[in-house]
């Protein structure tokens, strides 16, 4: 069992319950892009949230590599310089982290281990008390049921589990969600602590000096 978790984790709410069978493969989820997200303040509840709905079926080094690619981008310049900026991130035709708009919040109870789990794992990363799993430029990753177009324009660097994670664009090209731009009910701002976060996770992993 891990610790007690000290950050509730979404509410249940039984109207928005799946009901019917699922149907057999993967099915593309429907995405409300309308709805304004309701986004914590907190970048371990973020990352907390991304870890457990995009991975608390992985391994601990699946679930922290996709904490660090929030990390990642955070820091790069190319993103959003707020966790929750970052893991709220959408235009009009898709968000950057499914769950954020595809109902997933709310829709089933919380299992609370994983929670925990989740944000045990979310503040390691964050504190920089794990060693990096992918590079820097690592921002993007799918699951490997799925086969999206920007995939063959990426170097692929790590498969972890189901996700597959890649690195920087191959040929010039642009790296996928960098570019988009966000609502207007999302602000995007200056936040010293990832930048703290961001060096501490990376200084962890360099090789001790010669």
């Amino acid at each position: 069992m891990e610790p007690r978790s000290t950050i509730a984790p979404p509410a249940y709410d039984p109207a928005r319950a799946r009901s019917g069978a699922t149907g057999r493969g993967y099915t593309p989820p429907r995405l409300d892009l309308t709805t304004p997200p309701n986004i914590p303040s907190d970048p371990i509840a973020c990352l907390t949230q991304a870890i457990y709905y995009e991975a608390r079926n992985e391994s601990e080094d699946g679930q922290a590599a996709v904490a660090e690619v929030v990390l990642n981008r955070a820091g790069s310049g190319r993103y959003p310089r707020d966790v929750c900026q970052v893991v709220y991130q959408r235009n009009s035709r898709t968000c950057q982290f499914t769950f954020t708009c595809d109902g997933s919040i709310g829709r089933s109870p919380v299992n609370m281990n994983a929670w925990a789990r989740a944000e045990r794992i979310a503040r390691g990363v964050y504190a920089g008390e794990t060693k990096a799993l992918l590079p820097r430029a690592s921002v993007n990753y799918h699951a490997n049921y799925v086969s999206p177009t920007w995939a063959r324009r990426m170097e692929r660097v790590k498969r972890i589990g189901a996700h597959i994670f890649y690195g920087a664009p191959l040929n010039g090209e642009t790296t996928p969600g960098a570019d988009t731009l966000p609502p207007q009910n999302l602000m995007f701002v200056k936040n010293d602590a990832i930048e703290r976060a961001y060096a501490t996770l990376f200084r962890s992993s360099a090789p001790p000096p010669s």
